[in-house]
């Protein structure tokens, strides 16, 4: 599933520019720690950690869903 869902972020994300990617890097990492050296990593390194980043931002946003579902299910007993 992580494969899959990397496969999809990488071409999504691909065809942007470099600025770009930082912008969703600093988004996404901004309540945590950025200790990245922007002008030091290739577009490359740039595309593969905003994909890294975006994959696991949609895994834990399905997760936050299927306990809100498993809660509702929950109060009306049908689990």
């Amino acid at each position: 599933m992580l494969n899959i869902h990397a496969e999809y972020f990488k071409k999504k994300l691909g065809v942007l520019p470099i600025e770009t990617l930082w912008e969703i890097i600093d988004k996404l990492i901004s309540p945590y720690h950025n200790s990245f050296n922007k002008k030091s990593m290739s577009y490359d390194d740039v595309l593969e950690l905003a994909v890294v980043l975006q994959t696991s931002n949609e895994i834990f946003r399905n997760l936050e869903q299927i306990a809100v579902i498993k809660k509702e299910l929950d109060s009306e007993n049908i689990l």
